[in-house]
């Protein structure tokens, strides 16, 4: 299913004058589409606020969304084939590379299993990672993650990237709690359930990953998790929310206040150097 939302094909439609600076975003999403639709109304919503008012109403973002089947995506997953999440989600990449996007946002924490290579296949179309999102915000220290059963293994491209950043990175000790934030994501929050239980159940997670040593706070690794734990949930344990910072990044990106070099470690590392 492909959702044009301001914009179509580039080509065939006519910019302008007022809005001829901001950048196209082309947004990956269904994994799941509750985390599509915060993105969609999040980055609208600060591109209005970013922008001057065009001439009869605020600016909303030109964008360009694909989304994808979960199920097939999570088979994927589950069965740990790299290859297989890879070539399904470079689909996505594809449609959103003939249109011609100027950056592209995946719009889920896991799905960035991919995302080396998709810089591979498709090297005209950056991607904004979103653990350079919150890494940009994260204080120095040692920092819990949360998200998904992937997303927390050793090794995972999740704790790779943060790790370039010069982050160390806690998860919870026990397996069946890991599958258990796994399980409720898959098959509530993906759906819209948020339930006091499950809530609790992260809250309690958080907490425990500051306790044994996440001084710099806990990042919600999955787009769906900070739909259901507020701050207020853990008034004591700093939360850092991965889709609410990705969100506010690529818009400020969009709008040209921020470039994407201002997020990139390997850019900074060279511009360092230089």
């Amino acid at each position: 299913v492909i959702c044009f939302c301001a914009v179509c094909v580039l080509e065939v439609l006519r910019t302008p004058p007022e809005s001829a600076f901001m950048k196209t975003i082309g947004v990956i999403t269904g994994i799941s589409y509750v985390s599509g639709i915060d993105y969609y109304k999040g980055i609208n919503e600060r591109i209005a606020k970013l922008l001057p008012d065009g001439a009869v109403m605020p600016h909303n973002s030109e964008m360009v969304m694909f989304s994808v089947d979960c199920d097939v995506y999570v088979r994927y997953l589950k069965d740990n084939d790299t290859s297989g999440v890879q070539e399904y989600l470079a689909q996505a990449a594809h449609k959103l590379d003939l249109v011609g996007v100027d950056f592209i946002v995946i719009a889920s924490n896991t799905a960035h299993i991919c995302y080396s290579y998709l810089r591979e296949r498709f090297p005209k179309r950056p991607i904004l990672h979103i653990v350079d999102c919150v890494a940009k915000v994260l204080p120095k220290g040692k920092v819990g993650l949360l998200g998904t059963e992937p997303t927390m293994r050793e090794g995972s491209w999740i704790r790779e990237r943060l790790a370039l950043h010069g982050f160390e990175v806690v998860v919870p000790a026990k397996e069946e709690d890991r599958q258990r934030c796994y399980d409720i994501i898959c098959r509530e929050l993906s759906f819209e359930i948020f339930s006091d239980a499950s809530r609790n159940f992260f809250a309690e997670m958080a907490v425990e990953l500051y306790q044994c040593g996440a001084d710099a706070g806990v990042i919600l690794g999955c787009t769906e998790i900070e739909l259901l734990l507020r701050q207020s949930d853990v008034p004591d344990v700093p939360l850092h929310r991965s889709a609410e910072l990705h969100i506010e990044a690529a818009a400020r990106i969009q709008a040209g206040a921020d470039q994407l070099e201002d997020y990139d470690p390997q850019a900074q590392v060279i511009e360092a150097k230089t």
